[in-house]
This record gives structure tokens, sequence and C-alpha cells, in this order.
């Protein structure tokens, strides 16, 4: 059932006059995490005790979707509140230029002590960019992954580094935190202790099994890490969760992430807990670029003029809003003219949601679904409602038109550690 959309933000309006003037705010994020893989989202393995003590707290959306469905791209996007396209960031190992601003920035600016816990070697300031505006962006993690992958910091490390910011921070500011975990990131590592599978009745036997047994355990090894942080973070703190994108488990005959717009990739959990929120829970169609003037909102810091998205909490959204999303596929390679190139192609594949139609186009090659009647996506409805098929095309036509690629990212060496690790997370050939 869809929530009321003049309820739902006059619900809101009324509730965040109880919001502290300067909240302490912490973003957690979770790389590579599925919204259906977890318990409060109807998963049916218990993956997330946690998350879901959060969500019985906080407001879940259950209708929110990336802009493109890589680490770097879509957290871009969200602390920039503007599209991949916009900043020209649309494959990982491209960071946003200084010009951009960032709500980092913003915070920093209303006095806020700004830290960040991070974990995904294409989140590493060198490549990203992502550190403007912070006080502390601790990327320094080059411990090989199981004795064989530098690609992340894992969860209990995040946790305990984020803690001791946490515990030595002065009490004279208010903070913003961004904490961000990689474990359910492939290659997955089964983790016998947190496998929620139980032999009897569980997902039969197989290649496909396996993989799902293993990013569950991932998933549920990170819930078990995020719990023992939030015992640390001071009480009335505001909280929202989310992910940069999900992944697709041989759905649609695919592994992984980046290439393909089908929901198992670009949905992604959102939570937000607060003072003066009421629990509960709507399917209003909110995106990433979203996030960002919401955790504004919710400080009472006014957004940058130039950012693109909505304060959820505070402006009314239409159901039938209409949500472009695409994929550049990736990372960019090491050799400048192929970077440069490829830097500003066009995406691979591109969709528009609007309401419960989806169309997602690559090429020639079109599909259509009723995500509604259809979340898995496996009926093509492309031959039986042509007009539909158009109707979309011609919006995600307007939306391409009116937003031009833009070449202003920043564009730094990758060194051969970068391409080793950009390999190993699954981003080159």
């Amino acid at each position: 059932m869809f929530v009321s959309i003049f309820v739902y933000s006059c619900l809101f309006v009324h509730n965040l006059g109880d919001t502290s003037a300067n909240p302490n705010i912490l973003i957690l994020t979770v790389d590579t995490l599925r919204a259906d893989h977890l318990s409060c989202y109807g998963y049916q393995y218990p993956t997330s005790p946690n998350i879901d003590k959060l969500a019985e707290k906080g407001f879940v959306f259950d209708n929110c979707i990336a802009e493109v469905p890589l680490t770097c791209p879509s957290f871009s996007s969200m602390f920039t509140s503007r599209y991949p396209r916009v900043i020209g960031v649309t494959k990982n190992g491209l960071g946003i230029s200084k010009d951009e601003i960032t709500i980092t920035e913003l915070f920093k600016e209303n006095g806020y002590f700004t830290f960040c816990i991070q974990s995904n070697w294409t989140l590493k300031s060198k490549l990203s960019n992502l550190h403007q505006g912070f006080d502390i962006y601790d990327d320094d993690f080059h411990v090989k992954r199981w004795g064989i992958f530098s690609s992340e910091r894992l969860a209990d490390e995040v946790t305990k580094n984020a803690i001791e910011i946490l515990n030595k921070r002065s009490g004279h500011k208010p903070f913003f935190g961004w904490v961000h975990y990689s474990d359910p990131h492939a290659p997955y590592r089964f983790r016998k202790e947190y496998n929620v599978h139980s032999k009897k009745g569980s997902i039969k036997d197989g290649k496909i099994y396996k993989t799902i047994k293993d990013y569950d355990a991932e998933v549920r090894f990170t819930d078990e890490q995020i719990g023992v942080l939030l015992k640390h973070v001071p009480e009335n703190t505001i909280i929202v969760f989310t992910a940069d994108h999900g992944e697709s488990l041989y759905e649609h005959n695919y592994l992984g992430h980046g290439r393909k717009l089908y929901q198992n990739e670009v949905r992604i959990p959102l939570i937000i807990v607060a003072p003066g929120i009421k629990p509960g829970r709507t399917d209003i169609p909110v995106r990433g670029i979203d996030i960002g003037p919401t955790v504004l909102g919710l400080a009472n810091i006014q957004k940058d003029k130039n950012m693109l998205g909505i304060d959820f909490l505070k402006g009314n959204i239409d159901y039938e809003r209409t949500r472009v999303i695409e994929t550049y596929g990736g990372a960019v390679p090491k050799i400048p003219i192929l970077r440069f190139f490829l830097k500003n192609s066009a995406p691979i594949m591109q969709s528009v949601i609007v309401g419960n139609w989806k169309l997602i186009v690559k090429g020639e090659k079109k599909e259509l679904y009723n995500i509604m009647e259809d979340p898995d996506e496996s009926d093509n409805l492309v031959k039986k409602y042509p007009e539909k098929v158009f109707e979309l095309q011609q919006k995600i036509n307007k939306w391409s038109k009116s937003t031009p690629i833009n070449n202003k990212s920043s564009h730094k060496k990758i060194t051969e550690e970068d391409i080793e690790v950009l390999r190993s997370m699954g981003y080159l050939e």
C-alpha cells in the first residue's frame, strides 16, 4: 500500500520541529547491499538483526534507487546531489572536481566536525576526491584481503576506527560522520559463524546457492559490526543508513554490478532515524541525489543552489516522478588516451522508472517491465505495450538532452596498484 504523498509530507514537516538546530549526523553505508537481502525489507533469512532495529525505530524507504550501480559515481552523486554525468564521474577511477560543492563542505562551514572511515579502494581520496570537506578522511588501508586482494578494509576494523574517533572527538562541536563498510562486495568470503542458511529448506545446492550463502554471510557479519558501532554512537544522533548500489546474484545470467540496470543492482535500502520522525515506511520514489539535500535539511542547512535533489522529508514527491538512471560500466583504464575517450563516452545502458513502469534501453534492445507486478523483471512487455515503450523512451530522450555529459571530473594518474585492485574487484576486464 502506498502512503499518501500529502499526508507523508505533512507528517514530516510537523515532526521535524523537534529536531535540534545542530544535531549529530551519522551516515552509515554498506557497499553492494541489496535491499531485498535485508530482513527488514522482507528477506526470508536473518541477515540483518541490527539494521532491522534501526528500521523499527526509523522511517524506511522501499522505493529508493541509485543513480549508477557503481561505487564512486553513486557516492559522488549522493554527496554533491548532482547526476554522475553532470559531475563527470561516470566510472570508478574518476573523481569529483574541486569546483563541486559537497554536503560535507556545507556541514564544515556550519561548524561541524566532519569525519569519514573508508573501506573501498575506489573511494580513496586520491581517486575520488570525496575527502573534500572532511577533517578526517581515514582511507589508509593496504592489508591484502585474505592475502590476495588489497581492495578493502574489513568491517571490524571500520568499526574500531569509527569508535576511536567518536571517543576522542571534542564535544564542543556537533559531528557529521560517514562510515562505509565494504564486506558484501565480491569476491565474497564465506563466514561460517555468520551463515544464515540452514541446510533444511535452503536454496538448493550449486554455484548460485553457494554465491548467495557467501554473500549473505558477509551481510550478516557487517550487520553485527554495525550493531557494535551503534552502541558507541551518542544518543539522539540522526542516523541515515543506505548503500551505493545492489548486486546481481546470477539473476539475468549475471554476477556482479555496474553493467546492468535491473532492480537487484539499482534498488538500495534507505532508513532514517531521527528525533521527531515517527517510525514507518513509504513507497514514494526517491533517488540517490535526494539523500544529500535531505541530510542537510535534517541539520537545517540550506543546500547549494546547484544541487539537483529534493529534500524528501519536506517536499512533496509525485508517485509518477520520472527517474532516469544509467550505467557506463567498469572503471577508467590507466592509458591516458583511453581514459579521455571513455571518460566522455555515452552510457552503455539507460533506464527510466515512472510509477510501476520501467524501461531499460541498450542500443536497439529494449525491455519493459511492470516492477510492481513483476519485481524480478522476468516478463518483458515491450511487444505488448509499444505505446508505453514510446512514452518512456521520450522521457529518456528529454532527460538526456537536458542533462548533457560533462567533462569536469578530476583526472588523476592511476597507479599499477590501482589497476590491480580495480581488476580484482571486477571493474577491469
